[in-house]
This record gives structure tokens, C-alpha cells and sequence, in this order.
């Protein structure tokens, strides 16, 4: 049994305020309207007990793999005829992540007190998008909120097979890099030093290093030295400007810098247009007026060039505009997307062209990623090959001054 607070009005017209324990609180509406009171408002009473959990939720994140499961099994419920309530309280039952069981408590207990879900689930964004409430909306004015579901984690599974492509496009440089820094790092802090040190011994200092050895020596020593300038600092800025890029104006600063890096801005460009397709058109299909699917749509875009191009369309339809020559306008979508739309929206199947303008972007962005990879791969080598010979010549070329001191 759970505490609900009710507010009511007695057959006196008096303001009554009370506790009373039930199991939801539609139970507590049907026992107060039994009594003869009429209910202005049921909240479950939540306890001031803190909890080291409290501090764990905050920092949990809701993922896109629990969304697309748990949007899986409510479709699948909801088709077999169960009630909205009912298959929260399913969901809630196995889903395993404590922060995404509460939510969707808090969510039954709303639908159960008469609101809808797409309600209900506004008031959780850090579980469910703009996007996700608005299918939802869409999905209960029509009456297909199981098909609708469907279609969210399809979308949900697509978008994380998106992102795992972008991941894994970083992920062989990335370590790469690691790998290639610790070897130098490990050979300029303890191989080059002692080296130095065994050559000076055995030529009883009589010769000078070569010039070579000796820069090299030389940067051995700054690390070994002053490490924390190449190691502490370099991180706090890393960190610093890691936080400012999640910010509103380091998305202003560093949004237009990727779209233009040579190499990955390409790349960052077609992720953009795929997410902008493929979610514009999952809105488009399942009943969201275009004016409110661009306005989700623009939240999910991930960049802000691409959002405020978004918004520029957006702004030219209300005035009356057809969808595809704003978006030529902005320059910010290639000719055979604005081309493709403009065909879709003439025939009066834009949903059907952008999910082919998404599956070709995807197709795209695999091509792409293995040519970044086919292209960073022998990069890097040389990078590596050409640190670690220099390191090495500067460690023989010593020994040729040796073999001189010795005859």
C-alpha cells in the first residue's frame, strides 16, 4: 500500500486535505467520490528519506538499448490487449535498471489518475525524448499506439547501429594513438636516459653526443622533469573544452568547425541528413503535422547549423512555403536531398522518400568510414614508424662514435 495526498471539497464546499493509503490513485478517487467528496487533486506522497540510490539515479542514463526494448514489449502488450496500465506495470516489473523502473511507476500512476501517456511521459525528458512523447501523441489520437511503438524501436535500433558505426570509425585510431604515445613516452622516459648515461660511462666522457641524441636526450629530460605541463594541463584543457562542446555556444563555436574539418566533416554531414530523413520521416508516417515533426526533428539533429537550417524551414511553411525550396535555400542539404523531397512531396509520399534518403545515407556512411579507415590506417604507421626511427637512430648513432673511441 502507497501514501496518497488528495485535496477535495466536502458536501459543505470546504476545502478538505488528507493522507490515505491505497494501491493507485484511482482507488483513492473511486473511495473519496463513494464518501460524497469531490477530488481536485491526487499525488502520490513521496518519502524525505535520502538514499544513496537518489545520487546513483541522477547520474544513470535512460539509454537508446532499454528504450527500444522496453518500446518492443509495450507494442507487444498493447497488441495482445492489454491496458496502457497494465503494461506499464509489466514494463516496470522487468526492466532492471532501477532509475527507468521508478519513471515508468510514476507514469502508471499517472495514467491511472486520467492522464494520457504522451502526458505522462513529458514530464520524464531525461527518459523520453520530444521525439518519443510526440509518436506517442500521435500514436493515441489514431488509435495505433501499438504500431506506433513498433516504429519507435525500429527507429531507436537504427539509430544506435548509426552510432556504433561512427564509434567504431574512432575506435582503431584512438588506440592506435594510445598505444604509439605510451612506447614513446616509455622510451624517452627510461630507454633513452639510461642509454645516454651507459655511453657516457664507457666513453669516460671524452666524446659528445651527436646532435641528434642530443635533442632527443633533451626532450627525454623535459618530460621526465616537467611532466604534469604534457600530461595534467593538456587533460584539464581536453576536459574544459569537452564540457564548453556540450554547452549552448560551444555548439554555436564548434558545431560549423566539424561540418568543415576535411576528411570527417563529410562524414559528420551525411550522419545529419541520415538523422534528419530518417526521424523526419517516422514522424511524417505516423500522423505528426510537419510543422510539429520539424520541430522534434530539429532537437535531434545534434548540430546546430543543421538545427537552425531546420528552423529556417520550418519558419518559411507557416508563411505558406512548399518544404523543398527552403531547404535548398539553406545550403545545408545536398541537391539530391532537397531533388528527392521535393519529388516526394509533389507525389504525396515525403515519408516514403526520406526512409530511402536514410537507408542511402547509411549506406553512404559505411562507404565512408571505410575509406577514413583505409586512409588513417597507413597515416598512422608512418606517424608511429617515423617517432619511434627517429628515437632509435638517435640511440645508434652514439654507437658509432664509440666504436671510434675504442680503436
Amino acid at each position: 500500500m502507497k501514501k496518497f495526498v488528495f485535496v477535495a471539497r466536502d458536501g459543505a464546499g470546504a476545502t478538505v486535505k488528507n493522507v490515505v493509503e491505497a494501491d493507485n490513485p484511482h482507488s483513492v478517487v473511486e473511495t473519496l467520490t463513494r464518501e460524497g467528496y469531490f477530488v481536485l487533486k491526487v499525488y502520490e506522497r513521496r518519502s524525505l528519506k535520502w538514499s544513496p540510490w537518489d545520487i546513483i539515479d541522477r547520474f544513470t542514463k535512460v539509454g537508446l538499448k532499454l528504450l527500444t526494448i522496453a518500446s518492443r514489449q509495450m507494442a507487444l502488450l498493447i497488441d495482445a490487449g492489454l491496458t496502457i496500465s497494465e503494461t506499464l506495470d509489466t514494463v516496470e516489473e522487468q526492466t532492471q535498471q532501477r532509475k527507468f523502473s521508478n519513471i515508468v511507476h510514476k507514469i502508471r500512476m499517472d495514467v491511472q489518475a486520467g492522464h494520457t501517456l504522451a502526458e505522462s511521459m513529458k514530464k520524464h525528458p531525461s527518459a523520453f525524448s520530444n521525439f518519443f512523447v510526440a509518436m506517442i501523441h500521435a500514436g493515441e489520437v489514431g488509435g495505433v499506439l501499438d504500431k506506433i511503438l513498433e516504429r519507435v524501436a525500429t527507429f531507436y535500433e537504427n539509430e544506435l547501429e548509426l552510432r556504433h558505426k561512427v564509434k567504431s570509425a574512432m575506435v582503431y585510431p584512438t588506440l592506435v594513438t594510445i598505444v604509439a604515445c605510451g612506447i614513446s613516452l616509455f622510451m624517452l622516459v627510461y630507454i633513452v636516459p639510461q642509454f645516454a648515461e651507459f655511453y657516457k660511462d664507457f666513453s669516460g666522457g671524452q666524446a659528445q653526443l651527436p646532435e641528434l641524441t642530443q635533442k632527443v636526450l633533451e626532450i627525454s629530460e623535459e618530460f621526465r622533469y616537467h611532466w604534469y605541463y604534457y600530461t595534467i594541463i593538456p587533460a584539464i584543457i581536453i576536459i574544459i573544452l569537452w564540457k564548453f562542446r556540450g554547452t549552448k555556444w560551444g555548439h554555436k563555436v564548434f558545431d560549423p568547425i566539424v561540418l568543415y574539418i576535411p576528411v570527417f566533416g563529410p562524414l559528420a554531414r551525411k550522419v545529419a541528413i541520415t538523422r534528419f530523413s530518417r526521424t523526419l520521416g517516422t514522424l511524417q508516417e505516423s500522423g505528426v503535422p510537419l510543422i510539429e515533426a520539424l520541430e522534434v526533428t530539429r532537437d535531434t539533429s545534434h548540430n546546430v547549423v543543421v538545427a537552425n537550417a531546420i528552423d529556417y524551414v520550418r519558419d518559411r511553411i507557416r508563411e505558406g512555403e512548399s518544404i523543398h525550396a527552403p531547404m535548398r535555400r539553406t545550403r545545408q542539404f545536398p541537391p539530391m536531398v532537397t531533388n528527392l523531397v521535393a519529388v516526394g512531396e509533389d507525389a504525396g509520399n515525403l515519408e516514403q522518400m526520406l526512409y530511402k534518403l536514410s537507408d542511402y545515407y547509411d549506406v553512404e556512411i559505411d562507404a565512408t568510414i571505410r575509406g577514413l579507415a583505409s586512409l588513417i590506417e597507413p597515416l598512422l604507421i608512418v606517424i608511429i614508424g617515423c617517432i619511434v626511427g627517429i628515437i632509435v637512430i638517435s640511440l645508434y648513432l652514439p654507437i658509432f662514435n664509440l666504436v671510434n673511441i675504442i680503436k
